[in-house]
């Protein structure tokens, strides 16, 4: 995610929740759970659906118990309401025994809200319980799952979606032709040394801690919508007035989805990567645009980190209220930055959209590929991607460029006047005012400081050895810090201590 000036407002953004969320989101229970049939009809050991998706095929054998998600959804005709059904398969991958499974109900904090019903596990009906404000649902287990035993999680679901971007921020819902859908199925918490990771998500960054998960999704809309997703289209029917579009992808942290009637597609490649950046007629110059700096960001990065790691890769313009939002395989990024006439932020739209785009598609290998606890350790994903922002302009335009992009770090921590807060606090520690200037401007210059204390090329040597040995793995502060310690073989207990806090 970007936040302004480089950036903007916090692309997953909580708001307040009614009351009446907690009613729309209260589960019940079926007297006897329909038997659903899977809409793809595969074995789950089965990953060739998968496979046009991705570069390198031995990642299947790599994550053998990563989580399967399969999705069907169906778009109403207004654009307001989402039906789903999905199926997880999910594999204890834990050391001890779990009594019952999480889930997140995104929708029930962006400004829609979810209902789900018929929750089956192994087949045998079993009564939710919506907790933590109506953001969770806690899924108990008939047995309880041993370590390295497997069981499969059914519901169905419904979505209301919002029409009003200033109560979502524009991630979920129907907005100025636009369908925007941020989080919109229940998704599994990560168990990690602290068990489930159930808590209050806060207004301020971003609200996604995942597993890398597969997923097949099937979508159901009206003929008129072109639709942008994460991953591949694998299968495209039509029926009636309405359009049947399977997609795949995975690993991945999530899914997403966006539509608009009467998109245009701009196409170019990267190396085994086929990118495509979708805007309006109107928009054309933009999304050229966009699509070139993307181009040049993927090709930079995947040279010093390692291969992006899908074969497809999107970005499309959408009325968000956000600079630019991450998603695995797909970017969104703000519509008023496609007016390349326009000031977005008080700088011209294009220089904006250029380092939006490179901030957005840094994410794709710190947040998807190298996950992290973005609540608990935000900066590990966000000062990250600001620093290989810096980095694409030291690459493209010279060591002065970059210098003037990270004037704009020093800036943005100048506004809380230099305070010497860590960087390496969770969301719920700053207030509103402190996050951006710490997390996405001391944070950077950390890692700038970081990379003058170790040298540039020691440090260049260790930052895609820390990629490629945490490639869909979640990663700590104390990944982070050892892997440095071993490249430069010094202690930087002191430095890391002094910045990102003890």
């Amino acid at each position: 995610m970007v936040r302004e000036p480089t950036s903007h407002l916090p692309g997953r953004w909580i708001s307040a929740l009614p009351l009446l969320l907690l009613a729309l989101a209260a589960c019940t229970r079926s007297a006897a759970v329909p038997a659903a049939e899977d809409p793809f009809g595969v074995s789950w050991e089965d990953r060739s659906l998968f496979q046009p998706a991705v570069i390198d095929k031995d990642v299947f054998d790599d994550l053998a118990g990563a989580t399967f998600y399969h999705l069907d959804v169906v778009v109403s005709p207004d654009l307001d309401v989402l039906e789903g059904r999905e199926w997880i398969r999910y594999t204890n991958q834990e050391s001890e025994q779990l009594e019952e499974i999480y889930f997140q109900l995104f929708a029930n904090v962006t400004g829609g809200s979810t209902a789900v019903s018929s929750v089956s596990v192994e087949g045998e009906s079993v009564d939710p319980v919506v907790e933590s404000s109506g953001q969770a649902l806690r899924v108990p287990l008939p047995i309880p799952l041993l370590p390295g035993e497997t069981n499969t999680v059914q519901m169905d679901f419904t979505v209301q979606l919002s029409q009003d971007a200033e109560t979502s921020y524009g991630v979920l819902g129907y907005f100025d032709d636009f369908l925007l859908l941020d989080g919109f199925y229940p998704v599994v918490l990560v168990y990690d040394d602290e068990g489930w990771n159930v808590e209050d998500l806060v207004p301020i960054g971003d609200t996604t801690y995942l597993d890398s998960s597969f997923f097949l999704v099937r979508v159901t809309a009206t003929r008129d919508l072109d639709l942008v997703a994460s991953g591949t289209e694998i299968e495209r029917d039509r029926v009636g007035r309405n359009q049947v579009v399977s997609f795949a992808i995975g690993p991945a942290r999530d899914f997403y989805l966006a539509a608009a009637p009467s998109l245009e597609v701009f196409s170019s490649q990267s190396g085994r990567t086929i990118i495509n950046s979708y805007g309006r007629s109107e928009d054309r110059a933009g999304a050229e645009r966009a699509m070139q700096f993307a181009v040049d960001a993927m090709a930079l990065f995947g040279e010093r980190l390692g291969s992006y790691p899908y074969t497809e890769f999107d970005m499309i313009g959408t009325p968000m209220r956000a600079l630019g939002i991450e998603y695995p395989g797909v970017t969104t990024i703000s519509i008023d930055m496609y007016d390349l006439d326009a000031e977005v932020a008080g700088l011209p739209a294009a220089i904006m959209l250029e380092g939006t785009v490179a901030h957005e598609v840094a994410h794709q290998w710190f947040y998807n590929v190298v996950g992290n606890d973005q609540i608990d350790e935000p900066w590990l994903d966000e000062a990250l991607a600001q620093y290989l922002t810096g980095l694409y302009y030291r690459e493209m335009y010279g060591d002065q460029a970059e210098q003037d992009y990270r004037q704009s770090w020093t800036d943005r921590w100048d506004r809380i006047g230099g305070e010497l807060i860590p960087i390496g606090l969770s969301t719920t520690e700053y207030t509103r005012e402190q996050y951006s200037p710490i997390v996405y401007g001391r944070g950077p210059l950390f890692l700038a400081a970081l990379e003058d204390q170790m040298g540039r090329d020691t440090f260049a040597e260790f930052l895609r050895d820390y990629y490629q040995s945490n490639i869909w793995a979640i990663v700590t502060r104390s990944d982070f810090q050892a892997k440095a310690e071993q490249h430069c073989r010094c202690d930087l207990g002191e430095m890391f201590d002094k910045w990102v806090g003890g």
